[in-house]
């Protein structure tokens, strides 16, 4: 053995990996003997799975968990020195394993602000209830939209009103079966246009524009025979049972519809961090999520009143079609012909059908044009088990050519190159995959059909409750006279607490409302005394100067932006002007000269 041999040993066995004892470059450890000698790796992949799964639906700490067990392990294995390639294998599941458990403990950073919001979830968490109308709020936001929709979005919006007719019978109806109000296919409206091949810069996918985790937790099917996301019935089902969660969550559809757009935790924090379920008085939130209610409202508007805004009623057939299950695997071709239809129609009525056969191992609904559903089945009866075809995934192996592949499976090579859509057959790379039509008879049998899910809601995580506040050893307890113009927020400030303590400790709900006259209890620290509330309070008008805005004005007065906007209820925050007049109750020990500024 020579020393460069020898010493290249010695290196491998401080980084944990065996080199192979190999002239020609070619492991004695094949791809094909690594699961047989070593079934840790299957063991760690299926690990790997799971915590996959953990983090999809949200378990975060499950998923973190199932991570680090899971690095430690390879790490130890590692250790014991294996076969460089085996090595290879364990390094390339570690690396996959870290990038998920790190994104799994800054979502879960992220998340944690949701168990701050305990106290909101649980006094705004209700039954779904379904309400006649979802209420249009009119304001410069929804105008905007509305101004927009009838001059440079006019073309859009009226091709959008086509598709709503054409798609309104597949719909509504599902929105109806599960108790939420048809005015909620405008949600689906501004999102995609209603074009099930919608995709956005984010990858959000279909008519309801779901990212792949997201569906997947909605129990759509998402791989690389199928995507649900596209099609009308799975999607719709899937945006139901998220939509029902999210008004469960926050009470009313404004909330609602931007938890949809931004995510519930992102509504969760701000509701939390700003005090208010007040959707028109949230800041901070994506810029999206800003545009995304009022531009809902202005779409459903008009929607209801397409007249009244220069809109015409279109005459559109409604889309209709027959449902054939499909067990097995089937070219869209044959089916096609069985409807007497073109190819690209069954393309059409099924977008969620990526690839020209149905997938392998999974229970599908295919829509055939309307009347033709018994010719389909009669087909597919009729079809021997030696003619239905099913995919194989063929690994390249070194030195394979594709007319070595082409003579191995009997398929013509031009039709593996343009099933496989390859551009160049010479420049083929060891290692990648090429799809192969061969017949289901070849094929083992046994492995399960997997059964479409959407029609159930996943299992999403309980509403969390409010914690009663337990008071701190050695505090006393103060009574306080709730005055004209008091808010839980500036109480609590006065106290220096929290407004989740006072609502704890007096049992307050966020629908529950304070008036004066009203008992307060609070806890008060060891040794201190009950702040001046001074006397009476007053009411004073405050006039806008260059470069006030609302926080520098609560600032000044030792108030909150909250009670501006609730004192002034026709002040726009967005759009404070000189000369503005505001609304401003004081104590009257707080009025001097320098405040009085008016």
């Amino acid at each position: 053995m020579s020393k460069t041999v020898y010493l290249l040993i010695i290196l491998s066995l401080f980084s944990g990996c065996i080199l192979p004892f190999s002239s020609g470059g070619n492991s004695v450890y094949s791809t094909d003997h690594i699961y047989l000698d070593y079934p840790h790796l299957m063991n760690f992949r299926d690990r790997y799975q799971d915590a996959s799964f953990y983090y999809y639906a949200g378990k975060y700490e499950k998923a973190i968990t199932a991570g680090d067990s899971l690095i430690t392990d390879i790490d130890d294995l590692i250790e014991t020195g294996p076969p460089a390639e085996f090595c290879a294998h364990l390094d390339s599941l570690k690396s996959i394993t870290t990038v998920l458990r790190d994104k799994a403990a800054e979502d879960l950073e992220y998340s944690i602000w949701s168990e701050h919001a305990s106290e909101v979830l649980d006094s705004i968490a209700r039954n779904t209830v379904v309400e006649e109308e979802i209420e249009v709020v009119y304001n410069w936001k929804t105008e905007y939209w509305l101004d927009y929709f009838q001059g440079r979005g006019r073309r859009h919006f009226q091709k959008w009103l086509e598709r709503v007719e054409r798609y309104r019978g597949i719909i509504e109806p599902i929105l109806v079966e599960n108790e939420l109000t048809r005015d909620l296919l405008y949600l689906a409206v501004i999102e995609s246009g209603l074009n099930p091949r919608a995709r956005s810069s984010a990858n959000a996918v279909g008519p309801w524009q779901f990212m792949s985790g997201t569906g997947r937790l909605f129990n759509l099917r998402i791989n690389w025979w199928i995507d649900e996301r596209m099609d009308f019935v799975a999607s719709t089902y899937a945006a139901v049972h998220y939509l029902k969660y999210l008004y469960s969550l926050f009470g009313n559809w404004s909330l609602a519809l931007a938890g949809y757009n931004a995510g519930e935790n992102r509504i969760h924090y701000l509701i939390n961090k700003q005090e208010t379920r007040n959707y028109w008085r949230l800041s901070r939130l994506p810029s999206q999520t800003r545009l995304f209610v009022p531009k809902f409202m202005a779409a459903l508007e008009i929607g209801r009143n397409p007249g009244k805004y220069g809109f015409r009623i279109p005459e559109v057939q409604p889309m209709e079609f027959d449902q054939v299950t499909v067990s097995s695997q089937i070219s869209l071709r044959h089916i096609a012909k069985a409807a007497s239809c073109t190819y690209t129609r069954i393309k059409k009525l099924n977008p969620a059908l990526m690839k020209w056969a149905t997938p392998p191992n999974m229970r599908v609904t295919v829509k055939v044009p309307s009347g033709s559903g018994d010719a389909v089945r009669k087909m597919l009866a009729e079809i021997d088990s030696d003619e239905r075809i099913t995919w194989h995934r063929h690994t390249i192996e070194r030195g394979e050519t594709l007319s070595d592949i082409s003579e191995r499976y009997g398929i013509v090579m031009s039709e593996l190159i343009r099933i496989n859509d390859i551009s160049n057959p010479r420049r083929i790379r060891a290692g990648s995959y090429l799809m192969v039509p061969v017949n289901e008879s070849s094929v083992a049998s046994g492995d399960l059909i997997i059964e479409p899910a959407y029609m159930h809601s996943p299992d999403l995580p309980d509403k969390l409750r409010v914690s009663r506040a337990k008071v701190p050893a050695g505090y006393r307890k103060h009574q306080y006279t709730i005055k004209p113009g008091d808010s839980l927020s500036e109480i609590a400030r006065r106290f220096n607490t929290s407004i989740g303590s006072l609502r704890s400790w007096n049992d307050l709900k966020y629908t529950s409302l304070i008036k004066a006259g009203d008992k307060l209890l609070v806890y008060l620290p060891p040794g201190t005394e009950p702040p001046r509330t001074g006397g009476n309070r007053v009411s004073m008008i405050y006039v806008v100067k260059e470069g006030d805005t609302l926080i520098s004005i609560s600032r000044k007065y030792n108030t909150t932006v909250e009670d501006l906007l609730r004192w002034n209820g026709d002040i726009d925050g967005e759009r404070l002007y000189p000369g503005n007049k505001i609304k401003i109750l004081v104590d009257t020990d707080q009025l001097n000269p320098v405040s009085s500024g008016t």
